[in-house]
C-alpha cells in the first residue's frame, strides 16, 4: 500500500481547508473551495491523475470549485444527495444568484459505506448536523479523518443554516468521530488540524 500524502490548501474568502490526497501518482480532492486554481496547478505540477472530488457537504465555500475541477480533469464529483436542496436554495435566492452557477454541475450520489480510494480503504461516515448530507471520510490505514464543518479544534460547526441541527451535529461527533482511535488526525473544513483525543479532552461542547 502506497503512503497517503495529504496537502492542505486554504482557499477563498472563507479560508476553507481543501485537501489534496495523493498516492502512487493518483489523487483525490476533498472539498474544492470556490477558486481551485492553486489546487489545479499543484495537480498538474505533480502530474497526478485526479480520480475524484469528494465533498463533505454542499455549501458553496466547499463545493463551488468542484465543477471546474471536474471539467478540467474529467474527475467525478461525489456528494450526498441529501444536500441537493442546497443547490435549489442557491438558485432561488436572488442575493446569491450569481454564485449559484458554481453549484450547477453533475455529481455522483455518495452515502455511508466502505470503498477503496487511491489503494487505501476509506470509510464514508454519515455525519449530519451542519447539513443533512454532511459526510466525513475516514482513512483507517493513514489514521486520519476529514470532517468538513462538523468539528473544529475546540469548536463545532454551525447549525443555524438551512436544515442544520444542533442535536444531530453533537450526536454525529459522539457516535461517528469520537469512536475512532484517539490518535486519529482530524482535518476540519476551517482552522488547524486536531485529534480525536484532543477534542474529547478539551472541546467545551463535550467536556463536563
Amino acid at each position: 500500500m502506497q503512503k497517503l500524502t495529504v496537502e492542505t490548501f486554504v482557499l477563498g474568502p472563507d479560508e476553507t481547508n481543501c485537501y489534496l490526497l495523493s498516492a502512487g501518482g493518483e489523487a483525490v480532492v476533498i472539498d474544492a473551495g470556490v477558486d481551485p486554481a492553486r489546487l489545479a496547478a499543484r495537480i498538474e505540477e505533480q502530474e497526478l491523475a485526479l480520480r475524484g472530488v469528494y465533498l463533505t457537504h454542499f455549501h458553496i465555500d466547499h463545493a463551488g470549485g468542484a465543477g471546474e475541477l471536474r471539467e478540467r480533469f474529467g474527475a467525478p464529483v461525489y456528494v450526498s444527495p441529501l444536500d441537493d436542496f442546497l443547490k435549489d436554495i442557491s438558485l432561488e435566492a436572488g442575493g446569491v444568484r450569481e454564485l449559484a452557477q458554481y453549484l450547477d454541475f453533475p455529481s455522483e450520489p455518495l452515502g455511508p459505506g466502505r470503498r477503496t480510494v487511491l489503494g487505501q480503504p476509506m470509510v464514508v461516515l454519515d455525519t449530519p448536523g451542519h447539513t443533512p448530507g454532511s459526510l466525513s471520510f475516514f482513512f483507517p490505514a493513514a489514521g486520519c479523518v476529514f470532517v468538513g464543518d462538523l468539528l473544529f479544534m475546540i469548536a463545532v460547526g454551525r447549525t443555524d443554516l438551512p436544515r442544520g441541527s444542533g442535536p444531530e451535529l453533537i450526536g454525529s461527533i459522539r457516535s461517528r468521530i469520537f469512536i475512532l482511535p484517539d490518535d486519529t488526525r482530524v482535518y476540519s473544513g476551517h482552522g488547524p488540524m486536531t485529534t480525536v483525543v484532543h477534542e474529547k479532552k478539551y472541546n467545551p461542547h463535550f467536556v463536563l
